[in-house]
């Protein structure tokens, strides 16, 4: 039996309306690129061998303070040793040429050529300078001052024109200075102490001169630090003076005038017809 138009245009709204809605539905089903999460990158890492110490410079290095770690690639230093073969392979009795921190990552820039001796340039910093004074037994600590250790600059000088008397003045010149060496000493691998006649230090340029007019003006003196006091401390400066005794005068002395002292004795003549004698006899007062 057909069917009649009203029916047949009920059904098609019907089945449109059905399909609009399971169009709507599935769009709002799909998921939205914006929350799409990119896939993830892989990092690439390489070996690398890593301190596991504090190794000063100019020491020769042990393969057992080191360990073998995985960096990101871009991160690994030129010259970066891969295993402990790759830096024997490099060459027997490899010396530091710099200061390595645990935790670096050990490259060849940080190490002399084979054979080579770690001059003193290399332990300079950027922008400081090596500045050699004179020192005694006293003004260098005993002699207990060893390269690397830390050290504050006292200056003394005598403030006053020698007329009036001594004045001494003592200053803080320099703080938290380090030692570069004693006399042609560098090692900081050391331990021996000894008495030495010249310090060499590391300072900025500002304070090489302030040394230089100093050591031609007065003494110079070291103080030692701990090695774990990097702390700065203000310090007046301490004067000492002592007078001269001013020249006590004297008034003189006149002398005076002698009393006429009464004889002890008289004289007496005795008178004989014509002889004459002279007799002395004591007088009583």
């Amino acid at each position: 039996m057909p069917l009649s138009p009203l029916v047949t245009l009920v059904l098609s709204i019907v089945f449109g309306a059905a399909a609009l809605l399971g169009t709507h539905l599935w769009l709002n089903a799909s998921p939205d690129e914006s929350d799409q999460q990119p896939a993830p990158v892989e990092v690439q890492k390489a070996p690398v061998l890593v301190a596991t110490r504090d190794i000063p410079r100019g020491t020769n290095l042990s393969p057992a303070w080191f360990n073998v770690e995985e960096r990101i690639v871009d991160a690994v230093p030129r010259g970066a040793f891969g295993s402990v073969e790759a830096l024997e392979a490099s060459g027997e009795d490899r010396r530091t040429l710099i200061n390595i921190s645990a935790g670096d990552v050990l490259s060849e820039p940080m190490l002399l050529a084979p054979g080579m001796r770690a001059s003193l340039s290399a332990k300079i910093q950027p922008g400081y300078r090596a500045f050699t004074i004179r020192t005694t037994d006293v003004s260098g600590v005993g002699g207990f001052v060893l390269p690397g250790d830390r050290v504050d600059v006292i200056f003394t000088e005598d403030a006053t024109p020698q007329s009036t008397g001594l004045s001494l003045v003592s200053n803080v010149l320099l703080q938290n200075v380090e030692v570069l060496g004693v006399d042609l000493n560098d090692d900081m691998t050391g331990e021996e102490t000894r008495t030495f006649e010249t310090a060499t230090l590391a300072v900025a340029l500002d304070e090489a001169q302030r040394l230089s007019v100093a050591s031609q003006s007065g003494t110079l003196s070291l103080a030692l630090r701990g090695s774990a006091d990097e702390a700065y401390q203000q310090a007046e400066a301490v004067r000492l003076r002592e007078e001269k005794p001013e020249p006590r005068q004297v008034a003189a002395v006149r002398p005076q005038p002698a009393t006429p002292r009464e004889p002890d004795s008289s004289t007496i003549e005795v008178i004989l017809g014509e002889q004459v004698n002279e007799h002395t006899v004591p007088v009583s007062h």
